[in-house]
């Protein structure tokens, strides 16, 4: 996958398909239900802005500086 940028705000995100996103959750619910709780619906929007994973873009060299940490959104098969 690649890096995904919000049309929205800018900010740059790492892209994962919908499944490996579900494993993730899946993954940490095991973990921590019913302490926390995680959801796909975390991976379908953008960290910084809230926008839709449906509003995002390819992201292009200097959308983010090397060395920044950047979050998940998931990227639907075309």
């Amino acid at each position: 996958m690649n890096n995904r940028t919000c049309n929205n705000c800018g900010w740059v995100h790492f892209g994962v398909t919908r499944a490996h996103a579900a494993e993730e959750v899946a993954r940490f619910n095991e973990q921590f239900y019913p302490a926390q709780k995680s959801s796909i619906t975390q991976y379908e929007r953008c960290e910084r802005c809230g926008g839709s994973y449906l509003n995002f873009r390819v992201a292009l060299s200097g959308d983010c500086p090397d060395g920044c940490t950047i979050g998940p959104i998931i990227v639907e098969a075309t």
